[in-house]
């Protein structure tokens, strides 16, 4: 007796067949879109290394710096909402912030004198400088002179470079570097409300003309 074939036989078959390709092609697809990649060791060994001035008073790569360098950008500072350059220098390794509701006071790996107004910590802007010339101290709270909306990055070089910069740099080297006219590209506002009545508010201009000329206005 001849044996009866089943009609759901060959659908069977092709739905076995079309499920086995499908992944294939899908993943044949996602293969050929370089952005779906994931994050490799490989991109991260490869990505751009960024430059640091303060480590040697010329732009290097953090590795050729003859000291341990941190880099706190202007994407990290919006990112977690710094509002001061102690607030920046908290987020740093080895580095811890004291507040006496008048001045803050960095220590590094543990060491923070009472009494010393960061002198054993030279603190720069642009290279230039910042420490008083009475005390020897460097202001980091809402007593600094720089908005942090106006800087481009921070360099935290650790260790003594008093052969470099003298006797205020012990223990590190903060080197601030502000933005550029480029940055703002025209007019910006900014103000800040808080607790206690504190006010605070900002006007900036920053353009870069075509004759080469590049200027940065803040108050």
């Amino acid at each position: 007796m001849k044996k009866k074939k089943n009609p759901f036989h060959k659908i069977f078959i092709l739905t076995a067949v079309f499920l086995f390709l499908t992944p294939l092609s899908s993943q044949a697809q996602s293969d050929s879109e370089p952005s779906s990649l994931p994050l490799t060791k490989e991109t991260i060994l490869f990505q751009e290394i960024p430059s640091v001035y303060g480590a040697s008073k010329y732009e290097q790569k953090m590795t050729e710096a003859p000291s341990s360098v941190s880099i706190v950008t202007a994407a990290e500072i919006k990112k977690y909402g710094y509002r001061t350059l102690a607030d920046i220098l908290r987020s740093i390794r080895g580095f811890f912030v004291t507040y006496d509701r008048n001045y803050s006071y960095v220590g590094v790996r543990g060491f923070n004198r009472p009494g010393d107004y960061n002198s054993r910590v030279l603190l720069l802007i642009d290279g230039h400088r910042l420490n008083d010339n009475i005390y020897d101290s460097s202001y980091v709270g809402t007593e600094f002179i720089l908005d942090v909306d106006l800087i481009d990055r921070v360099e935290i070089i650790r260790g003594p470079s008093s052969s470099i910069y003298g006797a205020n740099a012990f223990f590190s080297v903060i080197n601030v570097i502000t933005k550029r006219g480029r940055n703002l590209k025209g007019a910006e506002v900014a103000g800040e409300a808080g607790t206690f009545e504190t006010y605070k508010g900002r006007l900036s201009y920053g353009n870069k003309f075509r004759n080469g000329f590049e200027m940065l206005v803040s108050g």
